[in-house]
């Protein structure tokens, strides 16, 4: 039973497809039972996902860059504004980029089709079934894999740069402060 979803895929800001959803998956990565362990309902997040990998490459970012603008900032649109600013790439390439992705994902009609956007009946079963039986448990193996080996990395130098960078492009106002 799915508990929770990001917002559908061809949402957009600021002519970017996917940019929204790749938001809402990074603010519940951040989040952690009491165990440790994620809350993403099965969600993949960042650059082990096959089309988060493609929007941060795009925007010339990380996951893990985006996921620390995320932890110090709760305005979303404020997070998009500043990602697209630092990728210097026009609205012009952004809709393309957004075309494009679109073709090659056929529309994302297995993913709403799974996430239970799509009409019920056969067509919506089957990609549901195909997605979730046939091409996740692949992935999903992929993916631990990937993340076991990105834990056990030692944080790079450069993080604790990017961090001090990613603080400074945010205005921190003292609430108490007119």
């Amino acid at each position: 039973m799915i508990t929770w979803v990001p917002r559908p895929p061809r949402d957009e800001f600021d002519g970017l497809i996917w940019l929204p959803r790749l938001i809402d998956k990074g603010r519940r990565s951040l989040l952690r039972r009491d165990g440790g362990e994620t809350v993403m309902n099965g969600y993949l997040f960042g650059d082990n996902d096959f089309i988060d990998a493609q929007v941060l490459k795009f925007l010339r970012t990380e996951g893990d860059a985006l996921a620390d603008q995320l932890a110090m900032c709760a305005d979303d649109d404020a997070v998009a504004r500043d990602v697209i600013a630092r990728s210097g790439r026009t609205f012009d390439e952004r809709r393309a980029f957004s075309v494009a992705l679109d073709r090659r994902l056929f529309g994302f009609n297995v993913i709403e089709a799974d996430e239970g956007r799509m009409q019920p009946g056969p067509g919506r079963d089957a990609l549901a079934f195909f997605y979730n039986r046939i091409m996740m448990p692949i992935v999903y193996v992929v993916f631990r894999r990937a993340e076991i080996k990105r834990e056990r990395e030692p944080k790079r130098v450069d993080d604790r740069a990017r961090t001090s960078q990613v603080q400074s492009s945010f205005e921190v106002r003292d609430p108490k402060q007119p």
